[in-house]
């Protein structure tokens, strides 16, 4: 049996800050990882903004290229470019980093340990055959759109969009993000972030439409042949996962807490969840440490009140703007391109009510 103050299930961007952030307050902090390595393999775009790469003090070596702009497609034919600062990053050598700053601040690190089960007591993992029994006073699930904490807590699961992407070659350097919307890809979008000579190429679908998303990504990267943004179809890498686009959920129950992908605190519209993330787990890991050293629990409920402050407006706007656009799907280009100029963020109309 293993004790702890706080233990961080899941070390990607939300459970690394909410382990900096406990053990810079002081608590005894165990970070459980149940990848062999964190950040591998790879499931996102990669896209970061720029003030969370800046703020973060990101080397140069996990920057893949800056970006300043977003370029939108819309189904009519019109194009848009919108102000959008940031890098792609080489996400792997992301997550590492702030896993690293979270042992730097004293938490330790447990990678290749799958958390199976709770009793109300001890969380029940497993760990190269070997089972590891932890006893913490608070547990934080972080643990991405599957989240096993989320299931401990009787949550149902969140409203979520599949994606797909391949690592491709570049016909040419693009200096832009570019999306693209389409019928053929509803309720999500189909997506070309550079990283130099190459690109992350991807598609989000409503996995309740019935479409193969192998067979739209297909698709999609035949478009993008035919247009010459790329310059071959054979992938250089291949990931794909679940994105939650539900809004945010409940988030704390006893000594239970959830951030990050776990909580729903993607983007319900654009499915993006690194800053809301990082945000969500940093408040996660302060109120963690501060109710575990106190002995108090209500400061867990005062992280809740918190992240609706700070998100829970963004949030529910963004899962409203997803639910008036989802009968234009089925509808012709000149409708789902109206309808797109009311709920995607490169427009005006976005935010409106």
């Amino acid at each position: 049996m293993l004790k702890c103050d706080v233990l961080v299930i899941g070390a990607g961007p939300a459970g690394s800050s909410a382990a900096v952030a406990a053990a810079t307050a002081g608590a005894h902090v165990i970070l459980m990882e149940r990848k062999t390595e964190v950040g591998s393999p790879v499931q996102c775009a990669e896209y970061i903004p720029f003030q969370i790469a800046h703020e973060l003090q990101l080397g140069a070596d996990i920057a893949a290229q800056r970006i300043d702009m977003m370029r939108t497609h819309l189904p009519d034919g019109e194009v848009i470019e919108t102000p959008s600062k940031g890098i792609i990053c080489h996400r792997d050598l992301f997550d590492r980093h702030l896993a690293g700053v979270a042992e730097k601040a004293g938490a330790r690190l447990m990678t290749g340990t799958n958390a199976t089960g709770f009793d109300g007591r001890a969380v029940t993992s497993i760990n190269g055959g070997s089972q590891i029994n932890i006893s913490a006073k608070v547990i934080i699930g972080t643990d991405g759109p599957a989240s096993i904490v989320r299931k401990w807590m009787g949550l149902p699961g969140n409203e979520m969009v599949r994606a797909r992407q391949h690592l491709l070659p570049l016909a040419h350097r693009l200096d832009a993000t570019e999306i693209f919307f389409s019928g053929e890809m509803p309720g999500g979008y189909g997506w070309v972030f550079p990283k130099g000579e190459t690109a992350n190429v991807g598609i989000g679908i409503d996995p309740r439409r019935g479409i193969s998303s192998a067979g739209a990504l297909e698709d999609f990267k035949q478009q993008l042949l035919d247009e010459g943004v790329i310059a071959g179809g054979n992938p250089l890498s291949a990931t794909g996962g679940l994105i939650p686009v539900g809004g945010q959920s409940r988030l704390w129950q006893n000594n239970l807490l959830l951030a990050g992908d776990a909580a729903g605190h993607c983007h319900p519209v654009t499915g993006a969840g690194v800053p809301n993330a990082i945000f969500t787990g940093g408040l996660a890991g302060e109120a963690a440490a501060s109710a575990a050293l106190s002995g108090d629990r209500r400061v867990l409920a005062d992280y809740e009140q918190s992240c609706r402050l700070f998100l829970g407006d963004t949030l529910a706007h963004a899962a409203a703007k997803r639910r008036f656009l989802e009968p234009f799907w089925d509808q012709d280009e000149d409708a789902l391109s109206r309808a797109l100029r009311k709920s995607w963020i490169a427009f005006e109309g976005y935010y409106e009510n």
